[in-house]
């Protein structure tokens, strides 16, 4: 058997090919039994799994699943679940599952939710039947995905499982995808490719960059014309995508970008979002009718997101001189006692704070707050740590907060500027580079203490065109997934390699090449 630990002290999964003459056996045992014997340690061979399991045994025996198998679910809420997993086993096998409720028959698979697992724990054990058991939905899809990419296919029409133990969760609880759709328009089928690529690596959040100076994608009903002509998502769509991510286990985070990168903000809800007098590209943060519109978008974009526990405010690169000529600006500061712009901006932080926890999320923001000021930044306001310049990670650690790794180095994927999945594999969650010298990060990576408090990783992808996310992404993202999952498993990136190749060439028959 084929053992795989977080520790990494076991060596790599190797043993001989699947010869043709036992693939034929096999057809001929197909109507005798579910449970065939592989030959040695073929179906260990072929078991390459990303991110790596936190603990895993592989045997040398596999279960067939046959036209006859069945995905049972122990509960309703599961029939989603059960649904897309039929579906993928299509997709990769050509093998049609039918899913039902109750007990499982032998040659089933079987979904259950175990809440007292823990949150994304999971548990994969295949012997004449093939049970996930997930702490939550999430977690059991999560199980599901190991049970994919385990999967083998010896002919059309059937498919193998390995005899296999899993017990597996995350490192870290925040894994997670950013997408950039504001300054290049996306297609729906597009995101949900990426949803799918999340899924196959359990990636748990996809972020989605709705608005920014180039167009604001959310159709508020309440001020409809703040959506940017021809570049809006409608209603149906985006609730459609949640839907689609979560039945995947997979959450999607909602950035609404403020109070800076809002130059289409206040394009499209002048009186409401605007300076006095006007300023490019910056909310006012002196009127109370502009939080009050605030309040309403980031409900409105809650109710179609569900299922995420944070909301992202944004909160970068903020040009305040417009605050310094605002009226409104001007008579809040004396009215608040805010000794100037920047303390302005620490207040608009904590009020909007204060509206996103209204709304039951948990509030995220880059790092564009400096280390100190007067006006306190609550400690429940986690930060993403990107370039390293406005705040660094460990003074942010400092100050109570928790932490997402979004390093531009090597975590950013742009047209201009990106990093091979090899750079990705030879990183962790607790250090940040940069490749500008404007950076702290540049000249000497910025590293901390392994601490609870850093949730894990982000790939933020930028300004990128539809075709290219997909391409950009997969491998990169499959790297990263791994070094937040399991960093500890003591793989080279050769190892990684040889198994990306494997789970690649399934991704494709999922999402297409």
């Amino acid at each position: 058997m084929a053992k795989m630990h977080r520790s990494g002290r076991e060596g790599s999964i190797a043993a001989p090919a699947v010869r043709p003459s036992a693939v034929c056996a096999a057809v001929l045992l197909l109507a005798v039994s579910p449970v065939w014997l592989w030959p040695p340690s073929a179906a260990a061979a072929e078991t390459a799994l990303i991110p790596l399991p936190a603990d895993s045994v592989v045997k040398d025996a596999s279960m067939m699943l046959l036209s006859r198998s069945r995905i049972v679910m122990s509960e309703p809420a599961l029939a989603p679940l059960a649904k897309v997993l039929a579906g993928e086993i299509w997709q990769l096998a050509g093998l049609r599952l039918a899913t039902a409720e109750g007990a499982p028959r032998e040659g089933d698979i079987a979904l259950s939710i175990d809440a007292s697992m823990g949150a994304e724990a999971y548990e994969l054990s295949v012997g004449k039947t093939a049970s996930v058991r997930g702490g939550t939905y999430a977690a059991a899809a999560m199980g599901t995905a190991t049970l994919l990419q385990a999967m083998t296919i010896p002919s059309g029409g059937v498919a193998a499982l390995p005899h296999m133990q899993v017990n597996d969760r995350p490192l870290a609880p925040y894994r997670g995808l950013m997408v950039d759709v504001a300054r290049q328009r996306h297609s729906v089928e597009t995101l949900k490719q990426l949803v799918v690529l999340c899924r196959w690596y359990k990636i748990n959040t996809l972020q989605l960059h709705l608005t920014d100076d180039q167009s604001f994608t959310f159709p508020s009903r309440s001020m409809p014309g703040l959506a940017t002509p021809g570049r809006q998502f409608t209603l149906d769509e985006l609730t459609d995508l949640e839907t689609y991510a979560r039945d995947r286990g997979v959450a999607i985070l909602p950035e609404l970008d403020m109070p800076g990168h809002a130059t289409a903000a206040v394009k499209g809800a002048p009186e409401r979002l605007a300076c006095d007098p006007p300023g490019r590209g910056t909310i006012c943060a002196g009127n109370e009718d502009t939080y009050r519109a605030l309040d309403t978008l980031v409900g409105e974009m809650c109710d179609v997101f569900k299922t995420s526990a944070y909301f992202h405010i944004g909160a970068d690169e903020v040009s305040t001189a417009a605050w310094s000529r605002c009226r409104n600006c001007r008579a809040y500061m004396a009215r608040n006692g805010l000794d100037g712009t920047k303390e302005l901006y620490r207040h608009f932080i904590v009020r909007m704070n204060e509206i996103v926890k209204r709304h039951g999320r948990k509030m995220i923001v880059w790092e564009g707050f400096g280390k100190s000021g007067a006006v306190k930044i609550p400690a429940d306001v986690t930060v993403m740590v990107f370039e390293s310049m406005y705040n660094i990670a460990p003074d942010v650690l400092s100050g109570g907060h928790a932490v997402i790794n979004t390093a531009w180095q090597p975590l950013y994927v742009t047209d201009g500027r990106k990093w091979s999945p090899q750079h990705i594999y030879g990183w962790n969650m607790y250090r940040w580079e940069h490749w500008a010298p404007v950076s702290p990060a540049f000249w000497r990576a910025i590293v901390v203490p392994q601490t609870d408090r850093v949730l894990g990783a982000q790939i933020c992808a930028w300004d990128q065109n539809d075709p290219d996310e997909m391409p950009s992404l997969r491998q990169r993202l499959a790297a990263m997934a791994e070094r937040t999952w399991n960093p500890h498993a003591g793989r080279n990136y050769a190892d990684f390699a040889a198994r990306l190749k494997v789970t690649d060439e399934k991704l494709d028959r999922l999402v297409g090449p």
